[in-house]
């Protein structure tokens, strides 16, 4: 079964790669993530719920992950540009 979710908390590739590589190191789990807009694209073996994917996004950074529809991904994206710090330290800006 493959889902998307809203991630949030990401603004550079560094951010981006981070997301992807603690997402795939999950028993069950193959992910592609994109910045812009920053989603999630899963495909999982069998159900894992999304605590499981926020608790170890939450061990890895600064990180939102969610179910949402495309018009969700864009607002949440601005938002999240205009509140968070990248995982570079830089400050995210719309």
């Amino acid at each position: 079964m493959t889902h998307s979710y809203n991630i949030t908390g990401m603004s550079c590739n560094g951010c981006r790669s981070t997301v992807e590589k603690t997402l795939n190191a999950i028993e069950g789990v193959e992910a592609v993530v994109t910045l812009d807009p920053a989603v999630a694209t899963i495909t999982m073996e069998k159900h894992i719920p999304t605590s499981n994917l926020q608790e170890a996004l939450t061990k890895a950074g600064d990180y939102t992950i969610e179910m949402g529809n495309s018009t969700d991904i864009i607002h949440k994206t601005e938002e999240s540009a205009k509140e968070n710090s990248c995982c570079c330290g830089t400050k995210k800006t719309a």
